[in-house]
């Protein structure tokens, strides 16, 4: 999966409309989902009505959308309430125990996914998964030219390595649920050379480690006391001496107050020798076409050893969180308004999932967006056609940004950022059909301090184009598109950072796939068709084109 959609792995992904995201409070996928960048900056983000599942850091997809192929869990977990995507069949739906994959491109860049769950009734559920993505091989070098990255036909090791292993388990009693998971990840990634010196490989290597405890209602009256009960453990280790332990917890306690009073309750944040906290009481009133939300959330950071850029007096902060829906045209047509604002506090483990090549000051990041306002219209023609036309409006104190530094022979990401007016607007539009899918997307970006959003194009398009001949032979075809993006760099001594402009890339992909039968799949897929120098993050190149093909079996 191209970097584009997230930078960090990501296994599988519960597709759901935002709407009924909204309504199913508490439903967790089976595998940990990372933090998205483009969200994490700006807010910005691809529409999650439908989002694409193909994840992985590198080139190879997995594609849990649409074709029965790439579904290796029953509903990714035995229990939930989401309806699995897949034509329809008769009789007795018997999901596999087992599903596997296993890629290899060149150059050199392997991937392979193992899923495994056995059918243990209906109390039960176990799984287990192996994921691993990794690219052996050069990448173009940048150079920094008046004012330009530029690429001055050099080539660097451009290695990287993830894998990903973990399990959950589920027990289902009348009106509940309890669940264990753990998952572990180990990364690799080549540091890039500063131009003009001749150092060895070097690569930043680091550890993430997660535990998760849920318990939860799955009480279908709508009456019923609702509560989702979370708490986990996370631990990073960059194996340079920066090591971080987390804490996180998140309650969420409701009720129905006859039939369209309800009012819920929300707390819970990450704790470590620093840490945020929040507290958001919230009141729904929901008749006919009418969906009304007024909260509040109540926010405090604490701990002196985050770059926060804001004053121990000003770290205490209540934000809005409010909604209004209406369903204009049955069935057909939504208006929403939001409005909203929090803390998002960026640990270690999370800033080194989202950018690999972080230098190991081990600051940890705190943003806020003190308000923030949404308006959108979505809605679907027939099943098969559907959209999502929205603007947004945030400001956004310290936003989550990076820059390139030279630190010894070697280019690091360090922490950026500042405060900044934003303003997106976005349309989706979709088709899809038995025999077709189609997905177009478009994303604009203003910001009234660019320097506060540091590689962040102004505009992008994403496209994606699917044809299967009777469930058998898949072709997909995808292209994403973003416009320049504004870098700044530092050398080794303590100047000004400067700031370079780094051209806009196109990046195309194809996939041919067919299953010749129920239970194995073949596929050919090239990726970086054109050739492009794709770059997220100042100084970093991913890698060009490449072919490879591989094989999926389930049983």
């Amino acid at each position: 999966m191209k970097m584009r959609r997230t930078i960090t792995a990501v296994s599988v992904l519960a597709l759901a409309a935002v709407m009924t995201g909204h309504a199913q409070n508490g439903i967790n996928s089976t595998v940990e989902v990372e933090r998205d960048y483009q969200g994490s900056v700006a807010r910005a983000v691809k529409s999650r009505l439908y989002a694409p599942v193909d994840d992985s850091l590198l080139n190879f997809k997995l594609n849990f959308d649409y074709t029965t192929f790439y579904n290796p869990y029953k509903d990714l977990y035995e229990f939930s309430p989401i309806m699995t995507v897949g034509p329809a069949s008769e009789g007795r739906v018997v999901y596999p125990w087992l599903y596997a994959r296993l890629a290899a491109a060149f150059p050199l860049a392997p991937s392979a996914d193992l899923y495994v769950m056995p059918r243990l009734g209906e109390k039960f559920s176990f799984g287990m998964y192996f994921n691993h993505d990794s690219f052996w091989g050069r990448v173009p070098q940048v150079s920094f030219l008046r004012g330009n990255s530029i690429y001055n036909g050099q080539k660097i090791s451009g290695g990287r390595m993830k894998n990903r292993a973990g399990a959950d388990f589920g027990f289902r009693w009348g009106k509940g649920e309890l669940r264990l998971g753990a998952s572990y990840s180990g990364s690799m990634y080549a540091l890039a050379p500063a131009e003009g010196t001749y150092p060895g490989s070097k690569f930043n290597v680091y550890d993430h480690l997660k535990a998760t405890l849920t318990v939860r209602s799955t009480n279908p009256d709508p009456n019923a006391f609702y509560y989702d009960v979370n708490f986990g453990y996370r631990y990073f280790n960059n194996r340079m001496n920066i090591m971080d332990q987390l804490v996180d917890a998140d309650v969420s306690l409701g009720a129905t107050i006859k039939s369209e009073h309800k009012v819920y309750l929300r707390l819970g944040g990450s704790f470590s020798d620093y840490g945020v906290w929040r507290i958001s009481p919230m009141y729904r009133w929901e008749r006919d076409r009418w969906r009304i939300n007024a909260g509040v959330t109540f926010s405090s950071a604490y701990g002196s050893n985050m770059n926060d850029g804001m004053s121990g007096g000003s770290r205490f902060l209540a934000y809005p969180d409010a909604s209004v829906s209406f369903e204009a045209a049955r069935n057909a047509l939504w208006l929403y308004l939001k409005v909203y604002g929090d803390n998002e506090l960026n640990t270690l483990y999370d800033l080194f999932a989202v950018n690999p090549w972080m230098d190991n000051t081990g600051t940890p990041h705190l943003s806020s967006t003190p308000i923030a306002a949404e308006l959108g219209l979505k809605g679907q023609v027939r099943d098969r056609f559907s959209y999502n036309l929205g603007a947004n409006y945030s400001y956004v104190s310290n936003m989550l940004s990076f820059m390139s530094q030279q630190q010894g022979q070697y280019l690091y990401q360090i922490l950026a950022g500042g405060e900044s007016h934003v303003f997106t607007a976005s349309g989706v539009l979709r088709w899809k059909s038995l025999d077709f899918f189609a997905l177009a997307e478009v994303n604009y970006r203003g910001f009234s301090n660019p320097d506060a959003a540091l590689m962040m194009p102004a505009f992008d398009v994403n496209a994606v184009l699917e044809y299967n001949l009777r469930q058998r032979l898949f072709i997909r075809a995808d292209c994403y598109f973003r416009t320049s993006a504004t870098g700044k760099g530092m050398g080794t001594d303590d100047s000004y950072p400067v700031t370079y402009r780094v051209p806009a890339f196109v990046d195309v992909g194809l996939r041919i796939s067919y299953a010749f039968n129920t239970r194995v799949m073949a596929f050919i897929e090239g990726n970086n068709l054109a050739n492009s120098r794709i770059q997220y993050f100042l100084g970093y190149v991913d890698p060009g084109i490449n072919i490879g093909a591989g094989i999926c079996l389930k049983l």
